[in-house]
């Protein structure tokens, strides 16, 4: 009930246990995801705490279509029976209201952080920028002759030669 979204990492098809539980269930990875997927789904929105009272096993495995997940899911210490209740263990440290907050909080300042990174060059003020000028060459007597290239620094707004 804590909200619309589970966390789910990118990785999670590779993720041991995932690989364990495909072993177990003769399954392909993509579709324990997909069972892993069902079930936090289901705890997520029947509960605040992880903990689905008067659940049990089979019941998981009937809601989700797949009888033994919910079996394989707690050889790997991701579900257990406690009494009459299934627990899902860390639940508030992934999918709880807090975690939700701090993930989105998370996602929130890398934006940012990238926004303001790609902008850097551009903020970033730079001690000196070279330029040339062009200066007419005087003879003694006043006339303008040729002309002639002469580099300026810049420091800071103010222009030296």
């Amino acid at each position: 009930m804590a909200g619309d979204w589970i966390k789910m990492r990118t990785g999670l098809r590779n993720h041991p246990k995932v690989v364990r539980i495909a072993s177990a269930l003769l399954a392909d990875r993509f579709r324990v995801v997909g069972g892993l997927h069902a079930v936090w789904c289901l705890i997520d929105e029947f509960s605040e705490d992880g903990i689905l009272n008067g659940y049990s096993y089979s019941l998981i495995d009937e809601i989700i279509g797949w009888p033994g997940f919910s079996e394989a899911m707690a050889q790997v210490g991701w579900l257990f029976m406690d009494g009459q209740a299934v627990v899902c263990p860390e639940f508030l440290t992934h999918n709880g209201a807090s975690a939700k907050r701090r993930a989105q909080e998370m996602d929130r300042k890398r934006s940012v952080r990238n926004v303001s990174a790609s902008n850097a060059d551009e903020m970033r003020t730079r001690g000196e920028e070279r330029r040339e000028e062009v200066k007419a060459i005087t003879s003694p007597d006043g006339d303008v002759g040729d002309f002639q290239l002469e580099p300026v620094t810049k420091l800071n707004g103010n222009a030296r030669p």
